[in-house]
């Protein structure tokens, strides 16, 4: 397939970056190069945008104006669990936009980062942030009925790992897992990854020396909370949304686990959305990438008016 013009420029941006010499021992300069997408919007007008820290994690707050108690939905940025931040604005555009279209009180978690705290440090600080969250519902003006995890790629592994751990550990009742370009499966074993393409962001080894600086062993690859995909049993947890690249070599694994979750009774969707490569969804400018926000929002929003309600969450096909 021939790329649009702005995803091939992003792949190419990719290809450069690597390209340059960046080593991963060189966590300062990585982390001042390697930045989120800014989406061209901004933060939008209605929402206060401020921090607070939860039980020691920090957390930016994105609340829409003029409301009561609202929906929580806790977000978990990417970055390969070595770079980017909750607080540097560059997802203000996103989250304010999210918390507006779909009527919800967004909290962005500042996780720490790896290699300085491995796992499982980040996500034990993303579900401390969820159970502190809830922990005091009134505090924050929370509606404890429309409770929903979400995150891209490494963020979508944290979202994924946290619906476990809520699940395992007897935390909050979730109504949804809204899970973009994530990874499931840290061992980076699916026929994509051993079988490169032109339009993959990365290869197999350039990936697993990031997730090398994240576990501590090749046996924690395959923890559950770490690879969700090989949790042995999937019963019970929060519905699922995947969000999906054509040409994320991510996508399999995606797929595996919804196929998974849907063989344990667990409602599933995974959806591909053609044309796309990993992080191709934060463009700000070209039309594939707004539709896949505005699509992911409008779940979002269904799934918080369904849970409110007191129904049953039923997902688009």
């Amino acid at each position: 397939m021939d790329l649009e013009p702005p995803v091939r420029a992003l792949l190419d941006q990719y290809r450069a970056m690597a390209g340059a010499g960046l080593s991963l021992d060189d966590m300062p300069t990585l982390r001042g190069m390697v930045r989120l997408p800014d989406l061209s919007d901004g933060p939008v007008d209605g929402v206060a945008i401020s921090d607070t820290e939860i039980d020691g994690v920090p957390v930016r707050l994105y609340r829409p104006a003029g409301r009561g108690d609202l929906p929580l939905h806790l977000y978990f940025h990417g970055g390969g669990f070595v770079v980017g931040s909750a607080l540097s604005g560059d997802l203000d555009g996103l989250l304010s936009r999210r918390a507006l279209d779909a009527a919800c009180l967004v909290a962005s978690v500042e996780y720490r980062l790896a290699p300085e705290h491995r796992f499982p440090a980040g996500v034990n600080d993303c579900y401390t942030a969820l159970t502190g969250l809830t922990a005091d519902p009134g505090r924050h003006g929370i509606a404890l009925d429309a409770v929903t995890v979400g995150g891209s790629s490494s963020g979508g592994n944290f979202a994924a790992a946290v619906s476990l751990m809520t699940r395992d550990l007897g935390g909050p009742a979730l109504a949804l897992q809204l899970l973009e370009i994530a990874g499931t499966d840290l061992t980076k074993t699916s026929n994509a990854w051993r079988n490169p393409r032109p339009e993959h962001d990365t290869s197999r080894e350039t990936d697993l020396a990031m997730v090398d600086l994240y576990l501590s062993s090749l046996a924690e690859r395959a923890h559950p909370y770490a690879s969700p995909l090989f949790a042995p049993d999937l019963e019970g947890l929060a519905p699922a949304y995947f969000m999906n690249a054509e040409f994320d070599p991510r996508r399999d694994e995606c797929e595996a686990y919804a196929a998974r979750l849907r063989d344990a009774g667990v409602q599933a969707v995974s959806r591909t959305l053609p044309g796309h490569v990993h992080g191709s969804m934060s463009l700000p400018d070209w039309q594939p990438a707004r539709d896949w926000r505005a699509e992911a929002n409008t779940v979002l929003a269904a799934v918080n008016k369904a849970a409110l309600a007191g129904e049953a969450v039923e997902l688009p096909a």
